[in-house]
């Protein structure tokens, strides 16, 4: 965020050199002393509470210059210190900046509605965090040097009466300066520097004052939240410098979306919202049908291409509308709803708008109550490994077995994988869980080697988080097959395309180290994705495992007979082996068999099932 430039008399005072004093208050000691690091390194001194009682005793003791307050602590959260603040400082005497985790809408307006000057969220971007309290300092040394110069003022008209002309100037010349500080004052209080348009403080005021009056005149005015899709990875690739190009860029086009009386405004990183007014010169169309043109023409704005750092970048939004009344009847609910409504339009793909339902928050319950147990479920020994065998179709023995993780929840009970595990994705716990099933699977695998057969192996899934993330899956499936004495080919990695999307350094590496170490790897769900033929020309792969669909139709759909078997057949010229996943009756295998398909895995055969009932298919099928 650029940082306001104050003129010169008001700059001598702000660097008079000055250390200044800043109350960090977190009930975690490690992220204390992060903040310390990095705030002393600018000549602040840091004093640490890590409690709200301890702080309250500190200021008590010894006003600082700026308080950043964590949110949620034990105890006594920070709202409750805000509150007790407020009562006996104001705003500008003791700025204070609240430490909130990402998503918590109504933390965040609840705080700002009790005096907090700002808000950063979680996890802590560190130049965010330099540039909102370097803001917050240079608001209050500023506001220090306009109550110095007024006094100044009076002291001077008393002492130079004779001197009047110069006396004049130099008042007049004190006056602009106050007015121009108190202007910029004014300006940061309510628009977003780097757009230009209304902060969340402007909107909230806006949002409040558009209620009222449809209130009065029975209108249904509404708001929209929107978040760029992807926008972390511009960032990250690009440059914050590149990130605040996009932004501006992308608070242009959505000015030009709207009309003159609708508000656009900046919430924070790339979080934007919208209040689209509504009046009774709508020609007889619905509030709801005129909010559907305004999501239309931000997607088709959004179409064209951003231009960043010389690169064309296709940029796309996430739309979530809440109409007044049905949708809420107050600033917060309908804020809140708008976020629930984007939040789906993300998960529901990305690029499109979603209007809000009451679904929306039972499902929006439901995902917090799952991803708040899922952060346990390691620790509370929750998650299981069953086995599905992947029977060889020419000696009909058990040749391998995929590993399928499932979470009996002790709180929830029995989630399905398809709703838990995007949730571990999104929120990266899917890296330890990945790494369990896989020292899990090793372990199993020698004890059937143990037990029953010497050349029976596990193929395990891997996630795109998973791989792509730095939990170096290469050395967790070393360690793995070295701990159970177990060689290269007891374990067959299953790779989704969502894994291949991104053909980054680290994934080629990875690929080639895990090649080296002779670990065989498989395409999963082949024929799903819109790109999997230059997967294989790009990566080398041992087998493709057809996906399920097309096994479910294959003896009632000619298109589906014939891609399984141009599947079947390209695999083969390539040198690849081919399983067919949800083979559930005779007719399927013995196509699939007709057709040279090497590997069976379905019903047919088994469901997935324990490790110890695994034995028993070994011996029934592969004795028989």
């Amino acid at each position: 965020m650029t940082a306001i430039k104050y003129i010169p008399e008001i700059h001598e005072v702000i660097s008079s050199g000055r250390v200044l004093d800043v109350l960090v208050v977190d009930d975690s000691k490690a992220l204390r002393s992060a903040i310390r690091e990095i705030l002393e390194l600018g000549n602040i001194h840091v004093t640490e509470a890590c409690n709200g009682e301890t702080a309250l005793q500190l200021i008590d003791r010894n006003l600082p210059d700026l308080v950043l307050l964590d949110v949620a602590m034990p105890e006594m959260d920070g709202i409750t210190v805000l509150k007790t603040l407020r009562k006996s400082y104001s705003k500008l005497q003791l700025p204070i900046v609240l430490v909130a985790s990402r998503g918590s809408s109504t933390e965040i307006v609840q705080a700002l509605d009790f005096g907090a000057n700002d808000y950063i969220s979680k996890p802590l971007d560190f130049d965010v965090l330099w540039a909102r309290l370097s803001n917050q300092l240079m608001q209050k040394q500023a506001t220090e040097y306009l109550r110095s110069a007024q006094a100044g003022l009076e002291k001077q008209i008393k002492q130079r009466t004779v001197e009047l002309k110069i006396t004049n100037e130099k008042l007049q010349k004190e006056i602009d300066v106050r007015l121009l500080a108190e202007n910029q004052l004014k300006r940061q209080a309510n628009y977003d520097e780097l757009t230009g348009l209304p902060n969340r403080s402007l909107a909230t005021d806006r949002l409040y004052q558009t209620l009222v009056k449809a209130k009065r005149h029975k209108l249904q005015p509404c708001v929209a939240f929107l978040d760029l899709d992807n926008f972390k990875y511009v960032n990250d690739t690009f440059g914050h410098a590149a990130g605040d190009e996009l932004l501006k860029e992308t608070a242009r086009r959505l000015s030009q979306c709207v009309r003159e009386s609708d508000t656009v405004a900046r919430l924070g990183g790339d979080e934007f919202l919208l209040i689209i007014e509504s009046d009774n010169t709508e020609n007889g169309q619905s509030s709801e049908m005129v909010v559907h043109h305004v999501g239309e023409r931000i997607i088709e704005s959004f179409s064209k291409a951003f231009t960043v750092e010389g690169t064309d970048l296709n940029i796309t939004p996430s739309l979530g509308f809440a109409i007044y009344p049905k949708d809420g009847k107050d600033c917060n609910t309908l804020m809140r709803h708008a976020d629930t409504a984007m939040y789906r339009s993300k998960h529901d793909g990305k690029n499109k708008y979603c209007f809000y339902s009451q679904d929306m928050t039972v499902n929006a319950k439901m995902r917090m109550d799952v991803e708040l147990e899922l952060r346990h479920a390691l620790e509370r020994n929750e998650f299981s490994v069953i086995y599905q065998p992947i029977v060889d179709s020419k000696t009909r023995r058990i040749v391998k077995a995929e590993a399928l993780l499932r979470w009996n929840s002790n709180n929830l009970g029995m989630i399905a994988p398809e709703y838990f595990i995007p949730i571990a994705e999104d929120t990266g716990l899917i890296v330890p869980i990945g790494k369990w099933v896989i020292k899990t699977a090793c372990r199993q695998v020698k004890k059937w080697r143990e037990q029953r057969s010497h050349d029976i192996s596990v193929t395990v899934n891997v996630s795109a988080r998973q791989f792509h993330s730095n939990s170096n899956i290469v050395e967790t499936i070393r360690n793995s097959l070295k701990d159970n004495a177990l060689s290269p080919d007891a374990i067959q990695l299953e790779l989704t395309e969502g894994v291949l999307m991104k053909q980054t350094e680290s994934t080629v590496e990875t690929m080639k180290l895990l090649e080296k170490m002779g670990i065989k790897m498989l395409i999963d769900d082949f024929g799903k994705g819109y790109a999997s033929l230059s997967y294989l020309q790009r990566y080398n792969f041992d087998s493709i495992k057809i996906d399920r669909t097309y096994i479910n139709n294959l003896l009632l759909s000619e298109q589906d007979t014939k891609l399984v078997k141009a599947v079947i057949a390209m695999a083969r010229s390539l040198g690849m082996s081919v399983v067919s996943e949800g083979v559930e009756n005779k007719g399927q295998l013995d196509f699939l068999m007709k057709e040279n398909c090497e590997f069976i895995q379905g019903y047919y055969f088994s469901k997935p099932v324990e490790a110890d009932e695994f034995i028993n298919l070994l011996k029934k099928i592969n004795a028989a």
